[in-house]
């Protein structure tokens, strides 16, 4: 690790760094895992998970486990996120401030998004990325955690001004890019000086222009997995020189108040069982609310079995997202990555479509319950068992895995042929 790292941390610690040390170089590092609430409730979810889940304090559907979710069909159905503990205390402080129109700046891999839409009640779920690679891994966790009112972008908080998004967002999460100390356990990082500094800068320069996304009275989550003041702390007193002020959040045991800031929020791997993290909320006190002119949506129905769904056409593909009570604008001037979830792919009805339906329409589609064949499934095997005949959607404890086609098989034994889309298939 960077000897820089330890230096600064002993100059910002005083007499707590030993401690810190000890902690940070000899506890051991932590997993868990965030209970899909969209989809299950947490008791249910631990009756079917069966194994041992032990609370995090600062979460109330977050588990400390050691689960490998790669060959767990439970994940691939969409039930939990693996989630750094102290990463998910953000929004779960933020819960309270969370609108319908929410934008996540920097996004990828999707964890703060996907728990940000736990707490929404409609709306859209903007979630955006500047990297298109990262895109990738936020568009499969969006789909498989089952959201349907998530638009994913590849761009900047400038694009989405230039693309006239200006006061447009109630709440906006900027989760910064960072120097990453609070991640150098998990993997290898860079730590210097001039790396600090640089990403200081680098924040600063988002936070101009996030600012000008968000309505007045909106609110902002900012924060980061470094303990760098100046990517912390330095950096609220920039968004309160841009007409922010903090809010007062609960502090709950295993956080601490910033330094010479008492609503910020830090993490320390000292008092938790966790790596570490930073968390301001912010509240906008200037400026007014952007009404933008909605966008044109093709509306019309398709039906699956005894399933009807109302659907809209934006930009070109057929979707689920419901934005009827809600006035999206133009997208045309963001480079839009996916809206909603897609009725069909290639003709066929789409994987990402069964995750997004809830229990009740998964029956009126058709579907067949796989038990113990699940694993077999996620792995991309050919399952034999029987099953109406047609596409049926392939479930564990009635939660949808994907699709599947029914066809008679040698013997008089029906066979599914897999649809598993072959960029997911996991082998044991």
């Amino acid at each position: 690790m960077s000897e820089y790292f330890f230096e600064y941390m002993r100059g910002l610690l005083g007499e707590r760094y030993d401690a810190f040390y000890k902690a940070y170089t000899e506890k051991p590092r932590h997993k868990a895992l965030r209970v899909n609430t969209n989809k299950i409730t947490v008791d249910r979810f631990k009756n079917m998970f069966g194994g041992e889940l032990k609370q995090n304090p600062l979460c109330h559907n977050s588990f400390y486990c050691n689960v490998k979710p790669s060959l767990d069909p439970l994940y691939h159905a969409g039930l939990y996120y693996m989630q750094e503990p102290s990463a998910s205390a953000a929004v779960a402080a933020f819960a309270p401030f969370i609108g319908e129109r929410v934008l996540d700046l920097c996004a990828a891999p999707g964890g703060k998004s996907t728990q940000a839409a736990e707490y929404m009640n409609g709306g859209v779920l903007f979630c955006n990325d500047s990297e298109y690679k990262r895109t990738k891994a936020l568009a499969e966790n969006i789909e498989r955690l089952g959201i349907d009112n998530a638009v994913i972008t590849c761009g900047t908080a400038g694009d989405y001004v230039r693309a006239g998004f200006s006061e447009y967002f109630d709440t906006l999460i900027v989760d910064a890019p960072c120097s990453g100390g609070g991640m150098m356990r998990y993997e290898e990082v860079p730590y210097s000086e001039n790396i600090v500094k640089g990403c200081a800068e680098r924040q600063r320069a988002i936070l101009a222009d996030a600012v000008k996304l968000l309505q007045g009275g909106g609110y902002m989550l900012y924060s980061t997995c470094t303990f760098a003041k100046e990517e912390n702390e330095d950096n609220i007193n920039y968004l309160q020189a841009l007409g922010m002020r903090t809010v007062d959040i609960p502090l709950l045991s295993g956080t601490e108040r910033g330094i010479d800031m008492p609503n910020a929020r830090r993490i320390y791997p000292i008092d938790f069982d966790g790596e570490g993290h930073f968390f301001c909320v912010l509240q906008k006190t200037v400026g007014g609310k952007n009404e933008l002119p909605p966008l044109r949506k093709k509306r019309g129905t398709v039906k699956f079995g005894g399933l009807r769904l109302p659907v809209s056409e934006i930009v070109g593909k057929r979707t689920i997202l419901d934005l009827d009570n809600l006035d999206i604008p133009d997208l045309s001037w963001l480079n839009v990555i996916c809206a909603g979830t897609p009725v069909f792919d290639d003709g066929s009805p789409s994987h990402a479509l069964t995750h997004a339906l809830d229990m009740a329409s998964i029956e009126k589609f058709g579907a067949t319950e796989l038990g113990e064949y699940a694993c077999d499934y996620i792995a991309g095997e050919q399952i034999e068992i029987n099953a109406p005949s047609g596409n049926l959607i392939a479930t564990v404890g009635g939660y949808a895995l994907g699709l599947v086609k029914s066809a008679a098989g040698g013997d008089g034994v029906r066979v599914l042929k897999n649809k598993y889309p072959k960029r997911l298939r996991i082998k044991n």
